[in-house]
């Protein structure tokens, strides 16, 4: 093996080993016991539509989800066979440790499409691998997201076998796109970019490259009705009534009401009525400023390198630039239909994680071309984003999900959405089950459902020694994240609980999740 290969994979065994000794420090966040349940009840449905026998699972009252369940049902599964089904702190790591290793998978991907953009740079596709690796929001998400993190793994994946097609284009290459973009569209219906996305590169390439052979209307013509055919085994809500309930799914996701506010730069903005500006100022804060840099020489340069190819009647030049533009479409058409579909969006950016990686890939582009020209300055400020994000992540864990870069600072917890999903939970509980002494228990009354689902999912040493009290008068501690507005107040001026600290969280000075006597 050559050098870098070694490289390379004991990188790629260091993330798995890391993984697995840190997977326990991270959180349950709202969305996971929703996602567990509709998993429950799509493989409910699925085992007694096929006349499987299963054990009961927890489907009262639970609706049927419109969206793909392919993880929650594997999740759920895994949970069956490992006899966890009622263990909150089983059936939760194993839904992190997927997770985690799904996000291995998609890096693995992401890895082998910046091969095929650099194959004769070695180095070059490490060193994109490991920027995405070390993105602080990013992977902390890889653990506890359930499926926002699922779709940007299958979009990864779908990616790459895209670019693999556009080389290679033989029918082989085109049918594992359309499974990878099955499985992308199975977990969430943004997937539709990469539709969109195959159809446009093979209609332009017919009208403008070769009008006169066929063969890409074929590809089309194949390609549309196979991805239907190959999602709908993976997606049991569409089994029955598959084109109303598929239209109805699409229809939906675009025009979904949610009935709250997101915080950002101090200003409550509804959800429903988002600014066109709030999806690239959180990109912009919260990604580490040295990989923005790079991301903006990336962008830079493929536009232009695209409107210089516009202008002789193409998009681009060579197999390189069509990647670049293919990475441009498919990171910047998701915003833009947000924006102009004025799409609902919940607290900060996670639901278009899924596009962070085309915007890596953009960075390397960046780095590539700055290395060429400044070629030890170029190294050194690539050297040096990574170092120092990796330092934030360490001296951050388990909080990376609330990272921020140096383009913003100062009282973070009242201007912006901070761990609105209840990841920090975790670990004020775990410090404060460090405080009770073994044999004895405490009350803690939480200000929302994430920190029950935390208690009830803490290691049984914890576990044992914390009780979920609903009356604030029988409880001995309050646990928040400050999702109240009132509270990053009080707590500001230390009045009320605030005056009586028992654990807070504050990575990099701002306050995350703090735990309080009550008194």
């Amino acid at each position: 093996m050559r050098t870098h290969q070694i490289v390379t994979l004991l990188v790629f065994l260091a993330y798995f080993a890391v993984g697995w000794a840190v997977v326990d420090d991270y959180g349950i966040t709202y969305d996971e016991a929703v996602q567990r349940r509709h998993g429950h009840v799509t493989v409910t449905y699925v085992a007694d539509a096929l006349g499987m026998d299963h054990p009961p699972l927890d489907t009262e009252g639970r609706s049927f989800s419109e969206y793909g369940m392919i993880f929650q049902m594997v999740a759920t599964l895994i949970e069956i066979q490992l006899g966890a089904l009622d263990d909150p702190y089983q059936y939760y790591r194993i839904r992190h440790v997927l997770g985690y290793l799904l996000f291995g998978i998609a890096l693995y991907f992401f890895y082998r499409t910046l091969r095929l953009r650099w194959p004769a740079t070695t180095w070059y596709p490490l060193l994109g691998t490991v920027m995405l690796m070390l993105s602080p929001r990013i992977l902390a998400h890889a653990f506890f997201n359930p499926k926002d993190h699922i779709l940007l793994v299958f979009y990864v994946v779908a990616t790459y076998t895209l670019a693999r097609f556009l080389k290679h284009r033989t029918y082989a290459a085109l049918a594992w796109h359309v499974l990878a973009t099955a499985l992308a569209l199975n977990t969430r219906f943004p997937a539709l970019t990469l539709v969109g996305a195959t159809v446009a590169f093979l209609i332009w390439e017919q009208v403008f490259d070769r009008p006169g052979n066929v063969k890409r209307i074929v590809q089309v013509a194949i390609y549309l009705p196979a991805t239907l055919l190959c999602m709908l085994p993976f997606f049991p809500y569409l089994w029955v009534d598959t084109g109303s309930r598929l239209t109805g799914a699409i229809s939906h996701m675009s025009s979904y009401t949610w009935d709250s506010t997101n915080l950002l730069f101090g200003d409550s903005l509804s959800a429903v009525d988002l600014p066109a500006y709030y999806v690239p100022a959180w990109i912009l804060i919260t990604t580490p400023l040295v990989y923005l840099l790079l991301l903006f020489t990336g962008l830079t340069r493929t536009i232009t390198a695209s409107l210089r190819h516009l202008r002789q009647g193409k998009l681009w030049s060579d197999y390189s630039s069509q990647l670049d533009f293919m990475h441009l479409g498919l990171s910047l058409a998701p915003i833009l239909a947000i924006i102009v579909l004025h799409s609902t969006i919940y607290n900060g950016w996670r639901h278009l994680h899924f596009i962070y990686p085309g915007l890596i890939f953009l960075a390397m582009s960046g780095f590539a071309w700055l290395h060429s020209r400044y070629r030890l300055p170029a190294a050194l400020l690539l050297a040096l984003g990574i170092v120092g994000t990796a330092v934030n992540i360490v001296r951050m864990h388990p909080l990376q999900q609330v990272y921020f870069n140096v383009l913003v600072g100062g009282q973070l917890t009242a201007r912006f959405d901070m761990d609105y999903w209840g990841a920090g939970y975790r670990e004020a509980l775990l410090q404060l089950a460090e405080q009770v002494p073994d044999g004895a228990t405490v009350r803690v009354k939480c200000q929302n459902w994430p920190c029950v689902d935390n208690i009830n999912a803490l290691p049984p040493a914890a576990r044992a020694k914390i009780i979920h009290e609903p009356d604030w008068g029988k409880a001995d501690y309050v646990a928040t994240n400050f999702m109240y507005p009132q509270e990053s107040v009080d707590v500001a001026n230390r009045v009320l609980m605030f005056a009586h600290p028992a654990v807070e969280l504050a990575p990099r000075g701002d306050l995350v999740v703090g735990i309080y006597h009550n008194q």
